[in-house]
């Protein structure tokens, strides 16, 4: 099933649509089209997919996974480190993982969001759902600031004196917000913005000194260990009959 990161190569006969919420902080997206399959690649989010029947929960993932999934889909992508805070399960307990919903919220819960789901427009549900947990249980503080200064490439040390908080303690955080370490969720959030740049069309080498790399065997040692593939594999050529997204 598909959720959990970013999306590559999907056949035409998927589309894919994503707008950002207006509501919560999260990216609302759809897939429609007939069933096929896709490569999810990291990038620092878990997902509550509406699948058609059911919802599922996409942990944070550690590297590529080739999925497939139902031909209509209506998910909510939650920002790095925000979706514990809407489930009210650690990010680190669901990492690569695909799960029932039901066995985290409960049967009952599950079920009447479900209902709801069948019953009314999805994405609208989805976004009710998670604004009234975040009410109620709104995301640390720390958490935006952290995910910002991690993204900027700041060190992990530097990050924690900035947030008020120790390296341990924020390591710890780190893995019930993320699901991983601090330096794990900025070598993916890296590779994701060296993904955006190279798509742009930036060169290789230019796309390495904007991302912070020290040089492009640093940006090709990450791709591999994020993606299992090369950063010339991300240049989109001119027409190769398929879709891609971020």
């Amino acid at each position: 099933m598909i959720g959990g990161g970013t999306m590559e190569r999907m056949s035409f006969a998927s589309t894919y649509k994503k707008r950002r919420s207006g509501s919560v902080p999260a990216t609302l997206w759809r897939r429609g089209g007939q069933r096929g399959s896709a490569q999810v690649l990291p990038d620092g989010c878990m997902d509550l997919i509406w699948t058609g029947t059911g919802l599922l929960v996409a942990g944070p993932d550690t590297g590529p996974v080739e999925v497939s999934g139902g031909a209509d889909m209506v998910a909510l992508r939650f920002d790095p480190g925000v979706a514990p805070s809407v489930l009210g399960v650690a990010a680190d307990e669901v990492v690569n993982g695909r799960i029932d919903f039901a066995d985290i919220a409960g049967s009952c819960r599950a079920r009447k969001l479900s209902e709801e789901m069948a019953a009314g427009e999805p994405e609208l549900v989805l976004e009710q759902f998670a604004t009234t947990q975040l009410d109620r249980r709104p995301p640390p503080r720390w958490l935006h600031p952290a995910t910002a200064l991690l993204s900027a490439g700041h060190p992990v040390a530097s990050v924690a004196d900035q947030i008020n908080a120790s390296s341990r303690q924020l390591q710890r955080w780190s893995r019930h917000h993320y699901g991983y370490g601090p330096k794990t969720l900025q070598r993916i959030l890296r590779v994701n913005a060296a993904m955006t740049g190279l798509r742009a069309g930036r060169t290789a080498v230019d796309t390495a000194h904007d991302c912070g790399y020290s040089d492009y065997a640093h940006m090709f040692r990450d791709f591999r260990a994020v993606t299992g593939r090369s950063p010339a594999d991300f240049i989109p050529p001119a027409d190769d009959g398929l879709f891609w997204r971020s």
